[in-house]
């Protein structure tokens, strides 16, 4: 079903339902009052008879039945009946209509002063009268005619008015949802034309703050990050296949070059050797990859554990040194708390040590003398590790780049490596819960800050 006619449904329920109640409230109440204005009359009209019978001393039963004959106030069916309180009966204004009163009905009138009751179609009320000489039962009763005529043509009414009002209700309910989802439509149509091709084009925003315009604005931002991670794919796989190109076209070329011609034996043990430190490369790609890859779908943080930073930073620095005995290191304990429990985060000690062994490796690597410096210390609710190194520093175009796999910036063609360390870091610093940042200088000091939240 469409929200445009679930909407129209959902309303004409709604406001059906409120119609329903009110009529019937309305009727309901109309004939209640119908009904007591009746009883009124009938009341009245016992009152009457009963002053006239026992009050005027020249009025008897019969000029009382004469003068309720004259009366044109009577009603359909009018009857008048009073009762001594022997229970013996002093009146009757009509005869040919009887309802039978029995003793008890005239004691219970006695003991509540009023009585309604009911005899075949007849309505009957029963009153006390009371005189100077004692007190007299006065029964009225006479067919509510006009009241059920008058309650009939209420009811037809309220019916009429109620299919009107709802029959309105769907042709307005209709129109005005059709209005309430037109944007929603719109937005469909545009969203129809989005393509792979064209992932520039964004929805029309709308100057409206409602629903409708909050959605369209977290489309775009939707779509504006559908277009990055299509950009990150394209450079992703652009990197990825010149990484591996490489190798495979200088071993292909050493084996086509060996095959041209007869050679020595020390010549053929050399171009195995080159061959085989390709391979080597493509097999380090390879365990690169599979080690981002397995980063990105394992469930460590389950097996988290609390760890102590600054020891993995001791040990970094330990593992760092043995790559290459140009390199050195340099930690600064300045700003270290002395409260150990303060250096304590939740994490897996291996990739939080890969981490930063791999910074630290890239600022010696990068380093115009080798040296890479690192400090630790700690920042309202989390421990900061900065790394810094004095080198060709990372170009500010390529800063926003430089965490994406096999990314490498123009300046460090010259160095080996593959691109994947830094992508490694940040994924593992996300990981954890932590952030990343970097701050660089052309021919300056580029510095990484990582900030892992305390335990």
């Amino acid at each position: 079903m469409q929200i445009r006619s679930r909407l129209t449904y959902q309303f004409t329920y709604l406001v059906s339902a409120i119609l329903f109640v009110s009529y019937l409230i309305i009727y309901v109440f109309t004939q209640q009052n119908y009904e007591d204005k009746f009883y009124s009359r009938l009341r009245q009209k016992a009152n009457t008879a009963a002053e006239l019978l026992v009050n005027v001393n020249q009025v008897d039963s019969k000029l009382l039945r004469i003068i309720d004959r004259a009366n044109r106030d009577i009603l359909y069916r009018e009857n008048i009946m009073a009762y001594d309180t022997c229970y013996e009966r002093i009146y009757r204004s009509n005869d040919t209509i009887n309802f039978h009163i029995d003793v008890n009905r005239v004691k219970e009138v006695l003991k509540s002063k009023e009585v309604r009751f009911g005899v075949d179609d007849l309505e009957v009320v029963g009153t006390v009268f009371v005189t100077p000489e004692g007190r007299i039962v006065v029964f009225a009763g006479a067919v509510d005619q006009y009241s059920a005529e008058n309650a009939k043509d209420l009811k037809n009414i309220l019916i009429a008015l109620f299919l009107l009002f709802v029959f309105i209700v769907v042709i307005s309910g209709w129109f005005f949802a059709g209005r309430a989802v037109n944007p929603i439509s719109e937005v469909i149509k545009q969203v129809d034309l989005l393509s792979p091709k064209r992932l520039e084009q964004r929805l029309e925003n709308t100057t409206s703050e409602d629903e409708i315009g909050k959605m369209v604005a977290t489309i775009n931002r939707l779509l504006e990050r559908i277009e990055n991670a299509f950009k990150l794919q394209k450079t992703f796989i652009a990197n990825v296949s010149h990484e591996l190109k490489n190798p495979l076209t200088k071993i292909s070329s050493q084996l086509e070059v060996s095959l041209l011609n007869e050679r020595k034996t020390d010549e053929y043990k050399k171009t195995i050797a080159s061959v085989l430190e390709d391979t080597q490369d493509l097999a380090a790609i390879t365990e690169s990859l599979l080690e981002l890859n397995k980063i990105s779908i394992s469930d460590y943080q389950a097996s988290f554990q609390t760890i102590r930073v600054d020891e993995i930073l001791w040990e970094s620095r330990s593992l760092t040194l043995k790559l290459n005995s140009a390199y050195k290191v340099q930690i600064d304990t300045q700003f270290m708390p002395d409260d150990e429990e303060l250096l304590h985060i939740k994490g897996d000690e291996k990739l939080v040590l890969t981490a930063i062994k791999n910074l630290l490796e890239n600022a010696c690597k990068f380093s115009s003398n080798k040296l890479a410096k690192a400090s630790i210390q700690t920042e309202d609710k989390f421990i900061v590790i900065k790394i810094k190194n004095e080198g060709k520093g990372i170009p500010e175009a390529d800063i926003p780049y430089i965490f994406q796999p096999f990314f490498r910036a123009e300046n460090t063609a010259s160095s080996k490596g593959y691109g994947i360390g830094l992508s490694l870091v940040e994924r593992i610093v996300l990981l954890h819960n932590g952030q990343i940042f970097v701050q660089s200088e052309l021919n300056g000091i580029t510095e990484f800050t990582i900030r892992f939240p305390m335990v």
